[in-house]
């Protein structure tokens, strides 16, 4: 399926697991990544695009604006970098954008959904569905 090249990338995010602030591991090299590894930044801005989007394109989702917040800290921005992230978030957001319509609404939510939602494999719980998250 074309979305697993989307969320082939994502699953490199260093900032996986439960979603908490503690210090990352080396995330593994998926097969069509590049030789390096993908920075934090990178990362981070995979997750937010793909999490962001999916509010907006998927009906009933809704971002955990916490567990986002919560994967920001693990990736540990700092104020010196957010000029660099501002730019991977328009560039990772103009790609998943992409990704959408080439999967389709349907696919890609579910992909989205296995990813961040509540039994997420990238980071569990930063996507929502049912009742209004506050």
């Amino acid at each position: 399926m074309r979305g697993t090249r989307l969320f082939g990338v994502v699953l490199t995010l260093a900032l996986a697991g439960q979603a908490s602030a503690q210090a990352p591991a080396p995330p593994p090299v998926a097969p069509s990544a590049p030789a390096s590894p993908l920075s934090p930044l990178d990362n981070y801005a995979a997750a937010a695009s793909t999490t962001i989007i999916a509010e907006q394109a998927c009906p009933g989702v809704q971002v955990r604006a916490g567990q986002l917040t919560t994967l920001r800290l693990a990736a540990r921005v700092n104020p010196g970098q957010e000029a660099v992230l501002e730019e991977k978030l328009r560039t990772r957001a103009s790609q998943v954008r992409q990704q959408l319509a080439a999967d389709g609404r349907e696919a890609w939510c579910a992909e989205a959904l296995a990813a961040f939602g509540p039994q997420g494999t990238i980071a569990k719980g930063v996507l929502a569905t049912g009742a209004p998250i506050r």
